[in-house]
This record gives C-alpha cells, sequence and structure tokens, in this order.
C-alpha cells in the first residue's frame, strides 16, 4: 500500500505515535480486507481523538506550570484551561481535514482508490499537524500570558497607608500630641497604666 510520506516522514515529527496508530489501524483494515472507506475515515477519526486529547492535556499543564510559577489566582485559572467547548471545537476542525477523503464515497478498495485515498490521508494528516502547531502555540501564548501575570499592588500600597496613617493618630493621640475624643479615653487610660 502507498501511504507516501505518512508511512516515512522525511524527520521525526510530533505526535509520531499517533501517527503510527493511525498507519497501524490501516493496515490492520487491509490485513482483514476491510479496507473500504469507513475503515479509513475511522482510522484518521481515532487520530483526530488522540490528537485532541494531547494537545489540550499539553495546554492544561502549559497554563498550570504557569499558573503556579505566577500565583494566578485559581477562580480566574478555571475560566483559561481548557473545556469540552473547546475540545469538541479541535476535534471539529481536525476532522474537518479529512474532508478530502469524501471524495472517495463509494468507490471501491481497487490499487487507484487505495492510492488516491493514502494521498487524501496524508493530506488530512498535514492539515492536522497544522491545525495542532497552531493551537499548542496559541495555548503557550497564554501560557505566557499567565506566567508574566503579577498581583495589582494598588490595593497593598492604599492599605498600608491606611494602616500607617491609624498607627501615626494613636501614637499622637497616646501621646498626647493630639487631644484624643472621649471614646478613646479608656484606651489611653489602659495604655499608660501599663507604664508605671
Amino acid at each position: 500500500m502507498e501511504l507516501g510520506r505518512l508511512a516515512a516522514p522525511p524527520r521525526a515529527v510530533p505526535l509520531d505515535d499517533v501517527r503510527l496508530a493511525l498507519l497501524d489501524a490501516v493496515i490492520a483494515a487491509k490485513a482483514t480486507g476491510r479496507l473500504d472507506q469507513l475503515a479509513w475515515e475511522d482510522a484518521f477519526g481515532g487520530a483526530a481523538r488522540s490528537i485532541r486529547m494531547r494537545v489540550l492535556a499539553e495546554a492544561e499543564q502549559m497554563v498550570r506550570a504557569a499558573a503556579a510559577h505566577s500565583r494566578y489566582p485559581s477562580r480566574q485559572l478555571q475560566s483559561l484551561l481548557p473545556n469540552a467547548e473547546a475540545a469538541d471545537s479541535l476535534l471539529n476542525r481536525l476532522l474537518a481535514e479529512a474532508m478530502p477523503l469524501e471524495r472517495f464515497e463509494g468507490l471501491g478498495d481497487d490499487p487507484v482508490s487505495r492510492r488516491a485515498r493514502a494521498a487524501a490521508l496524508e493530506t488530512a494528516w498535514e492539515g492536522a499537524m497544522r491545525i495542532a502547531n497552531g493551537e499548542t502555540a496559541r495555548w503557550r501564548a497564554i501560557a505566557l500570558q499567565v506566567e508574566g501575570w503579577r498581583r495589582g499592588t494598588t490595593s497593598l500600597w492604599v492599605g498600608s497607608v491606611f494602616l500607617l496613617l491609624v498607627t501615626l493618630l494613636l501614637a499622637a493621640w497616646l501621646s498626647g500630641e493630639l487631644p484624643s475624643p472621649d471614646w478613646f479615653r479608656p484606651v489611653n487610660d489602659f495604655w499608660w497604666r501599663l507604664w508605671p
């Protein structure tokens, strides 16, 4: 069977194990004599689901590692992680790459149609790799944003200034520099009883 660059890529590529599982599914279908249109589509569908799972698992791992590094708030982190909608969208985009295989629906299992299906499968795989690489790059950018996140310091500064002013006011009341209000007199008396 002629599977071209799908069977023998010029160099090692990411997700090689998924590519090999795809080839294995096609070769196993050929060995059982059931290399029909459904076998080709099922083989690519299984590969697309594996790609989706791997890309999203890697994405979640990258974003969680970045969040741990920057101490990103966990509530906000949950909204950034891949969810079911992102998984479905990615799977649909990956499966759409196999549309060229649909041209061969209804054709037999002769050498010419097998060669054409193999070429379409190779094209679908290359498209799926483009999508997977693009999706990985998108999640890497999100992870970089999370890693660069820093907690806002405005509230810390406002709280520190407020605490400093309250401390200065209490010190002025206790030392007699400022007349203290009537409600503060018991605290003032207690304070000065501590020091004989």
